[in-house]
């Protein structure tokens, strides 16, 4: 059995008050490091911002996979990572577990079994987690041990900065920004809309 070692202080991310340089920016990118469900060629590309304790983060997961299903071919998924440390302590560690997951290709599995556990997320459930998906668990150990995905989770958040998000969920259709909870009637008429232009 793997064991984790207990995190006592919490991953440093920069904040707007910070000595950390950041640019503002309109859009978000997409890079081949961003975890993506759909077609990479989909007429229309939804990339959200969420952090893994939040309950609209969750809800709306839920919606878009709701869509996905409904689009298949036209609309493609992109995740991006916005954990709030201030009111939610294990969004962060999250993170980088799931991106730890990522590394066995097994990101969006990892990603749904946070929001399944959402309302009793610990230290220890990140390794029970990799254990049900069957993942390797001495490198899920390593590389969350280790925080060597950090990085990448440290870089969404500070694009998320440049951004000037203020809430999670946050979600961009193009250059339209959505903050906060949407139902899934809302997006499927922006999504027939935009399909039909």
């Amino acid at each position: 059995m793997i064991l984790f070692m207990v995190r006592l202080r919490p991953i440093p991310f920069p904040s707007p008050t910070s000595d950390t340089t950041i640019t503002a920016i309109d859009t978000p990118t997409v890079t081949v490091i961003n975890p993506q469900k759909g077609p990479e060629n989909a007429k229309i590309t939804i990339v959200t911002f969420g952090d893994f304790q939040c309950v609209s983060c969750r809800d709306l997961a839920v919606t878009l996979d709701s869509l996905l299903k409904t689009y298949p071919n036209d609309i493609r998924i992109v995740w991006k990572d916005f954990p709030n440390e201030s009111i939610h302590p294990f969004a962060a560690p999250a993170s980088i577990a799931a991106a730890c997951a990522g590394e066995q290709n097994a990101f969006w599995d990892y990603h749904d079994e946070l929001y399944r556990r959402q309302t009793y997320l610990s230290q220890e459930q990140f390794a029970l987690i990799a254990k049900d998906l069957s993942l390797n668990e001495k490198s899920f150990a390593s590389c969350f041990d280790d925080s060597e995905t950090l990085p990448k989770v440290r870089r969404d958040f500070e694009e998320g900065l440049a951004l000037n998000l203020t809430a999670t969920p946050t979600i961009f259709i193009g250059n339209d920004r959505t903050v906060g909870a949407v139902s899934l009637d809302e997006l499927d008429a922006k999504i027939r809309e935009l399909l039909s232009k």
